[in-house]
């Protein structure tokens, strides 16, 4: 049904889309003006295509993004621009472009890709301008609400790289709890003197159940038996070598995850957050997929505290993740709020008022 007052049409006849300009690597020209690809922003350029206001999506290779231009700017050929507004507002409409699903109307097999035709003559709600500008003001407001949370989430991140950089490298010291500063040495060990790693195995001979089975890349699928059970860092063989785990409990890791166990004078989730700061692209020992062994991983050095100040350490960490997880929180919140209100908006089924 539609909605009083708003026409049921063509996107076609409200946002005309044009293929954008080829621009070979070879033939930019150092400048200031964005060129914006399928993906965004790929480079600068001297000289632009489109004046602003300017909505941009992807063609070819990436689709489903949709990017709101404010500057001159030049599209390239695997992206889509708006051409014609039809009188329509561009916030609108880009806030109308990015409530499609692309991914149904691709007509490639192989590299995702739309044809505009197609995307032309998808029939969509469309409100007098008095109301499109109403709703593009309160879905900017909510736009400006998730990227005051993301600035957040990484500033956050941020101080937390700065204070593991310190308290793990000894550079800061806490207080103890009659408020005098830790002076005790560091010992400089080995990561085989104070762990043992055990490799993953092969799993296809276990039932479903719903002990956790993990890879270099995360969680997979659940099995009827674990391999271990207690605290353990996880770090890839293979593939993904850079994403530390911290699991908890009953596991199973396959054959492309370490897991470390039997702890000596160390605490796992110092040890965890230790191997945050770890560069361990550094000790790969392929070309090709990066890959560890542990021969490589148990002569790695690295500087222990004594187990009260890692407790300590491990406490001020921990709380800064569970500030990041907060706002991480917040931020799906926040998402999933604004698609559901888009949802409504862009229907009719919920009006504002004019």
């Amino acid at each position: 049904m539609v909605p009083n007052g708003w026409k049921h049409t063509k996107l076609g006849s409200v946002a005309e889309l044009q293929r954008g300009f080829d621009l070979p690597s070879s033939k930019r020209i150092n400048g200031y003006i964005p060129i914006i690809s399928s993906g965004g922003l790929s480079g600068y350029h001297n000289e632009f295509k489109v004046k602003p206001p300017g909505i941009v999506t992807g063609r070819y290779g990436t689709i489903g993004n949709v990017f709101y231009m404010e500057e001159n700017f030049w599209p390239l050929n695997t992206s889509l621009w708006v051409k014609d507004f039809h009188g329509n507002e561009p916030f609108f409409i880009y806030y109308l472009l990015s409530s499609f699903d692309f991914k149904k109307f691709s007509d490639k097999t192989g590299v995702p890709g739309v044809n505009r035709n197609d995307l032309h003559a998808v029939k969509v709600f469309v409100p007098p301008k008095i109301e499109q500008r109403k709703i593009a003001k309160i879905l900017s407001t909510w736009d400006r609400a998730i990227s005051t949370n993301e600035c957040l989430i990484d500033n956050s991140k941020q101080q937390k790289k700065a204070l593991m950089q310190q308290l793990l490298t000894g550079k800061k010291r806490l207080l103890d709890n009659t408020g005098k500063q830790l002076s005790a040495e560091w010992n400089d060990v080995t990561i085989g003197s104070v762990l043992s790693i055990g490799g993953g195995k092969d799993y296809k001979h276990l039932s479903s159940g719903n002990i956790p089975v993990y890879g270099s890349g995360g969680h997979m699928l659940n099995v009827s038996e674990y391999l271990y059970d207690g605290e353990s860092v996880c770090i890839g063989r293979k593939g993904t070598i850079d994403k530390p785990m911290f699991l908890n409990g009953k596991f199973w890791t396959v054959d492309t995850l370490f897991y470390t166990h039997s702890f000596i004078n160390s605490l796992p989730q110092f040890i965890y957050q230790y191997f945050l700061t770890i560069n361990w692209r550094k000790y790969s020992e392929a070309s090709g997929v990066p890959s560890l062994s542990k021969s490589i991983i148990e002569k790695i050095k690295i500087k222990l505290p004594t187990l009260p100040e890692q407790k300590l350490i491990i406490e001020v960490l921990i709380n800064a993740d569970k500030e990041i997880s907060l706002l991480e929180q917040q931020l799906d919140d926040f998402k999933q709020e604004k698609k559901a209100l888009m949802q409504q908006l862009l229907t009719g089924k919920r009006r504002v008022l004019v």
